[in-house]
């Protein structure tokens, strides 16, 4: 079961920290650090370590602070996993001592300060203090190394439950060590999961392979290297020998194995971050206010929901101009095989005309069309459908005649043109432009489209005789009615 953190992660909203922070937001803070703050590389994967430090604590608090690790984020390894809280401990024990690691992504470090009224460095006091504070009340558990199991359960809180006790304390030095921002690696990937699922047993220790009675010039593992794990290890196999290449082999399998056997969500959840690690994402968090659009495919969101998940296509499509492929990857599309755009997405402005949102349509058809020019023809076709639902019939009206002077062959500004028209009530218009399109699908490998373009001419028809009136359409109706109540009534 996923830890649910104690920060009220709904609440906090999204901000961007190239432009939000001001010198307010960033007192107390050393110069190089308030810059690195400021400027942060929001497009890659990075985090800043940062050095916490108090004078006077008591001894188990101190023993406590002097195990804390503080990382600020630009990426969210469990970015589509909503809620997220605004930030995330993980203890971790072994030969190297004990450790409490604290991260914290930089657009929440900016909300949350935005929220509690406070510069950031007050802000990432209180969240460091907590962690000490909690980890000092329960050293048993903490130095045991029970701490994450337990904190999933429930059985104790969060680390950075009590930002109150936290900011207690007192004034912290903050600095950056080193001042640089470095890249995201696997151990951060594995704090952030922690906190959620658990520990995941991922034996991350060197790998000193058998020695062998005759060695191979050449081979690092005959040579008696000792290699990292897991990536040192992978990417040494090409140039050991084959004995070698079979011993790494085998305890590359062991070890993932056993993580996996430890820890399944845990497992898989670090499996699908480590591949994400090396993909597009979207900056700021953006992807967590995203996360759940593609259930819009079968249930459209209330207007309020799509609005929101308008702003935040617009504002995500800002960073991807021309490249629909890296937004797509960026979205949770596959690589290898996805489309460029989500079919959630390339739905959206006909969503959002039928909720009566054109403003938002005509945002995000503008943004869809930087982003992957190549769809411009669609965009626009839709949002001719659009502002036709959304009563906007003079705005309809031109921008089909726009739509068929940049591109009066193709299939689907043709069928659009027509859905647009009927909307509007022009049946005539509507049939027109449905023949065009249907007759352009000449070749075999057009079925689809002249069946799409044949349905709507016989819908219209359809639709024609039943507005004609008389008896029999009058009867038909009476009949549609009494079978769509029964069953509702489950009959």
């Amino acid at each position: 079961m996923a830890c649910v953190s104690a920060f009220p992660a709904g609440s906090l909203s999204i901000l961007s920290p190239v432009t939000s922070l001001g010198s307010e937001a960033l007192a107390g803070l050393p110069a190089d650090l308030a810059q690195l703050l400021s400027a942060p590389p929001v497009t890659e994967k990075k985090l800043l370590e940062l050095r916490v430090t108090w004078s006077g604590l008591p001894a188990l608090e101190a023993m406590m602070a002097e195990a804390l690790r503080m990382f600020v984020l630009t990426w969210d390894p469990l970015e589509t996993h909503v809620p997220r809280p605004a930030a995330m401990a993980a203890v971790n024990t072994g030969s190297l001592g004990l450790e409490i690691a604290v991260h914290i992504p930089i657009w929440r470090l900016n909300g949350l300060a935005a929220a509690r009224h406070e510069p950031i460095a007050t802000t990432l006091t209180a969240i460091a203090g907590s962690a000490v504070v909690t980890a000092a009340r329960h050293k048993q558990e903490v130095i045991a190394g029970r701490y994450p199991s337990l904190v999933v359960d429930h059985s104790v809180p969060d680390l950075l439950a009590d930002l109150s006790a936290g900011a207690a304390l007192g004034s912290a030095t903050i600095s950056a060590d080193p001042p640089s921002w470095d890249d995201i690696g696997l151990g951060a990937i594995q704090d952030v999961i922690q906190h959620a699922f658990g520990p995941v047993d991922l034996d991350r220790s060197q790998v000193e392979l058998g020695a062998l009675s005759r060695g191979q010039s050449g081979c690092p593992a005959c040579a008696g290297k000792r290699f990292g794990f897991p990536a040192d290890l992978a990417e040494s196999q090409h140039s050991m020998c084959a004995a070698h290449r079979k011993q790494a082999d085998a305890v590359i399998k062991e070890r993932l194995a056993r993580a996996e056997r430890s820890n399944p969500d845990g497992w898989g959840a670090l499996t699908d971050a480590t591949i994400r690690r090396e993909l597009p994402h979207l900056p700021n968090g953006l992807a967590t206010g995203l996360a759940g659009a593609s259930e819009a495919m079968y249930v459209v969101p209330e207007p309020a929901e799509l609005a929101e998940r308008a702003r935040l296509v617009v504002e995500a499509a800002a960073w991807f101009s021309g490249r629909g492929r890296d937004f797509g990857v960026a979205l949770g599309e596959d690589p290898e095989y996805g489309p460029d755009i989500p079919d959630w997405l390339m739905n959206l402005i006909l969503d959002l005309g039928r909720a009566g949102l054109t403003n938002e349509a005509l945002s995000v058809a503008e943004a869809l069309a930087r982003v992957e020019p190549k769809l411009q023809s669609v965009t626009d076709a839709d949002l001719g459908v659009a502002l036709a639902q959304a009563g906007r019939g003079d705005e309809a009206r031109a921008q089909i005649a726009a739509n068929l002077r940049a591109w009066p062959d193709d299939f689907w500004v043709r069928v659009h043109a027509g859905d647009a028209l009927e909307t509007l009530g022009d049946l005539d218009g509507a049939r027109a432009h449905f023949a065009a399109a249907r007759d352009m699908a000449v070749h075999p490998a057009d079925f689809e489209e002249r069946a799409a373009a044949a349905e709507r001419l016989l819908s219209l028809s359809r639709k024609e005789r039943l507005a004609g009136g008389g008896p029999k359409a009058q009867r038909i109706q009476r009949a549609g009615k009494v079978s769509r109540s029964k069953r509702r009534r489950g009959r």
